[in-house]
């Protein structure tokens, strides 16, 4: 096995509002391995978008702070590193596509000029060098006449080409890890399908290691070759996707995959929704996060946080209730 190309253990993060702190990421711990497609999937508010901006030190402080833990890339302590060290790793080493390009994108320079910003910094090209870089970028991530565009500004391009122009910004300093949150929020089924088989293609070729943060579980499948699933500011399971799919382990998994629709299924199925909201991150969570929604808890639920574990096959949960094919064993109280 080679060494993970990122680390997170025990990552806390928090925030003060004028109500006291927010604990949007309780104790979060994975690993990435070099080439290997990730998916981080739960309902808007668990923390999959404040984790990621973490790797990357986005997240403002304050408000903001990095309470415990430590994020290593290739073995580095991303937290222990000086804003400039870590300039050459943001862009260049990881790259990150964010949700939304047109709040993502400067809407007063051209789109060359943001692209040949981050090929100066980061591969040492000069400005000639740059633009042509970004015109072999821009092709590369499929926008017709590069060349002609290439002096464009973001309103000038629609919402699945600002996208494409995210990618090419993304990918053009060669990273070794990309960033997807949410890529394709805001856009149809056709162009989302278009802009994810471009980085399907694009880590193929690169041989880049992938984490795609959304709450798409269609997307999931498709995409990645492993899940971790998120609740409450932690991780509640984590499973291959093939295993997560056929046979869920944690209440939240099973409930989410019964609230969206499934081909394999029979015709006529029912949806059933999750009840309930998810919960209020004023303090730490001191008993299972999901226990007030869950169908399955008992009073130990209540009253303690259950650890993430792995059951006898590998499989990894943070539940007392044990699931099996999306129906639990016996439990002693």
């Amino acid at each position: 096995m080679s060494a993970p190309l990122l680390e997170l253990q025990d990552l806390r993060v928090r925030f003060r509002t004028d109500d006291g702190w927010v604990h949007a990421v309780n104790g979060i711990s994975l690993s990435l391995a070099p080439g290997e497609s990730l998916g981080v999937v739960g309902e808007s508010g668990c923390g999959k978008s404040v984790t990621s901006m973490t790797v990357l030190r986005l997240v403002p402080c304050p408000p903001g702070e990095v309470s415990s833990g430590k994020v290593l890339f290739q073995g580095q302590d991303l937290l222990q590193l000086s804003p400039r060290e870590m300039r050459r790793v943001r862009g260049g080493k990881i790259s990150m596509i964010f949700q939304d390009p047109m709040t993502s994108l400067n809407p007063f320079l051209r789109i060359g000029r943001q692209i040949g910003e981050a090929l100066e910094l980061h591969r040492g090209m000069s400005p000639t060098e740059a633009r042509a870089a970004a015109i072999e970028a821009l092709h590369e991530v499929g926008i017709p006449d590069p060349a002609g565009r290439i002096d464009a500004y973001p309103h000038e391009f629609s919402g699945g080409m600002r996208q494409r122009v995210m990618i090419a910004m993304a990918l053009c300093t060669r990273p070794e890890l990309l960033i997807a949150d949410e890529p394709t929020t805001a856009l149809d089924v056709t162009i989302q399908a278009q802009i994810l088989e471009l980085i399907r293609r694009l880590q193929a070729e690169r041989g880049m290691s992938l984490v795609l943060i959304t709450h798409d579980l269609a997307v999931v499948a498709g995409m990645c070759s492993r899940v971790v699933v998120m609740y409450g500011g932690k991780v509640v399971e984590e499973a291959s996707v093939d295993d997560l799919f056929a046979d869920p382990r944690h209440p939240y998994t099973l409930a989410l995959l019964e609230s969206v629709p499934r081909l394999d299924e029979p015709e006529g199925r029912r949806l059933n929704p999750i009840e309930g909201l998810p919960p209020k991150l004023d303090s730490e969570p001191s008993s299972c996060p999901f226990a007030p929604r869950c169908r399955f808890a008992f009073q130990r639920c209540h009253q303690e946080l259950p650890p993430l574990e792995a059951d006898a096959d590998g499989r990894v949960r943070a539940c007392f209730v044990p699931i099996r094919q999306g129906k639990p064993l016996e439990v002693v109280e």
